[in-house]
């Protein structure tokens, strides 16, 4: 349990550290875990970085272009003008991102070149020494002509090399004594052993040079890195002898001259094949730049995907904008009233019953009446073409069964009238027997002919 001082301790120390108290200060602190504001949902769409007036003169923008006619369609045009205002934030930020990742590799890949330029300056200027056991010596093999390749593959080592010459030229004009450590750098940076001046005539004259500046200046040094040569390597080492294979220089000012010239001629060497690795290291830089400038990284993939969801939401806003103004349009406009439709002419009626019109050869009009969708009636129809609608409806029940019992009576009458008449035109279509002249009688069928009895 806490003491009466740590308790008054805690207090005390609470009142020192309570977080920011002005507006400003508390703006600032709710933004301290702010990454990259694309899914921010404040009310807020400006970040402290970004200038509030820019989104003001973006949403003015697109309301003086879509010109809105109501709150609506305002909220729609400022919907639509912040949704491009964060995909805006979104492609700075990826222009940040990928800008931050290209610089990386490039710093990164002229890191590693420095790194590479360091190890083979150090294996050029490592003496191997013998190799008193197997395992003893350096782990790689002592190649100085690989290693002036290896340097002269980048711009980083070939300016290495060139400032080894620069050192080499300041030694010469500066007339300072030389020890083995400046004879051993100037003969390996040419790419070759010490031990090879007694056959390589370029090398024999170097060494003769500098005898000829100093009296056993050469032989000593050649003596020297023949006795720390492995025996066995180059064989026979131990047997070998320095030779004279070239003449010598005259005197010492011919002597220095010519090693200044050697020093010279590689640095002008090297100066022009800086400039050649320098062009084409710009094109490196490009190539490694491009491979740089896109991120497969799942930050980048949810940004393609926060930027796909807001262009989809953006044109789907757009889309409703007009939309609304399509069917304000369809509103406002006047519609064309339908063209009032003609009713089937219909014939006049006839009181006059059914068998009365086929009798007097009336089937055309029983077909205009089938054809208007009539039902012609066997009954007299008194005042048929004066009944109107409101007549219909205002029929009394006593009314419509008086109309049924009319209507079979009528039928009954027209059934009895159509018997006899049948039975009429039967007799008429009879034959006639007429009598013969052998006491028979014959049949005389219609249009006078005369058949003989059955």
């Amino acid at each position: 349990m806490a003491t009466d001082a740590q308790l008054q301790a805690n207090r005390a120390n609470a009142k020192k550290s309570c977080g920011p108290k002005s507006d400003d200060g508390k703006a600032r602190s709710k933004l301290n875990a702010l990454k990259h504001g694309l899914h921010a949902k404040t009310v807020d769409f400006v970040l402290p970085h970004e200038d509030p007036a820019e989104l003001d003169a973006k949403i003015q923008e697109w309301v003086d272009d879509y010109q809105p006619a109501n709150a609506v369609e305002r909220e729609l045009v400022t919907r639509a003008a912040r949704l491009s205002w964060t995909l805006d934030r979104a492609e700075r930020y990826e222009t940040a991102l990928l800008a931050k990742q290209v610089r990386k590799a490039m710093l990164r890949s002229r890191a590693k070149r420095m790194e590479k330029v360091c190890d083979l300056g150090r294996k050029l200027f490592y003496m191997a020494g013998k190799r008193l056991l197997p395992i003893s010596g350096p782990a790689w093999t002592d190649d100085p002509s690989a290693f002036i390749a290896r340097l002269e593959e980048s711009p980083e080592g070939a300016q290495w090399l060139l400032d080894r010459w620069v050192e080499m030229r300041c030694l010469l004009i500066s007339n300072e004594n030389w020890t083995f450590l400046d004879q051993f750098k100037f003969v390996r940076l040419l790419g070759k052993q010490p031990l090879a001046a007694i056959d390589d005539p370029e090398l024999n004259e170097i060494f003769l040079a500098w005898e000829t500046i100093e009296d056993k200046w050469g032989t000593r040094f050649w003596l020297q890195m023949q006795e720390m040569t492995p025996y066995e390597d180059p064989a026979f080492s131990a047997w070998r002898v320095w030779r004279e294979i070239v003449p010598r220089p005259e005197n010492p000012e011919t002597a220095v001259a010519f090693l200044l010239g050697i020093a010279e001629r590689e640095i002008e060497r090297l100066q022009d094949l800086l400039v050649d690795l320098e062009e084409i290291e710009g094109d490196d830089a490009r190539e490694l730049a491009e491979q740089a400038s896109f991120s497969a990284s799942d930050a980048s993939e949810r940004l393609r995907r926060f930027q796909t969801a807001r262009t989809r939401e953006l044109l789907r806003t757009i889309d409703l904008l007009a939309k609304l103004r399509n069917a304000e349009k369809k509103a406002t406009k006047e519609p064309n009233p339908p063209a009032p439709r003609k009713p089937a002419a219909r014939p006049s009626y006839r009181s006059d019953p059914i068998e009365t019109l086929v009798a007097e050869g009336m089937t055309d009009y029983l077909a205009k009446l089938l054809e208007a969708g009539e039902r012609p009636s066997r009954t007299p129809k008194k005042r048929a073409n004066e009944a109107t609608e409101h007549e219909s409806e205002t029929t009394t029940p006593q009314q419509v069964r008086h109309s049924e019992t009319d209507s079979l009576g009528s039928k009954r009458s027209q059934s009895v009238a159509g018997s006899s008449r049948r039975s009429e035109e039967a007799a008429e279509a009879k034959p006639a027997r007429v009598p013969g002249s052998n006491g028979s009688s014959r049949v005389r069928g219609g249009a006078g002919a005369v058949f003989p009895p059955q």
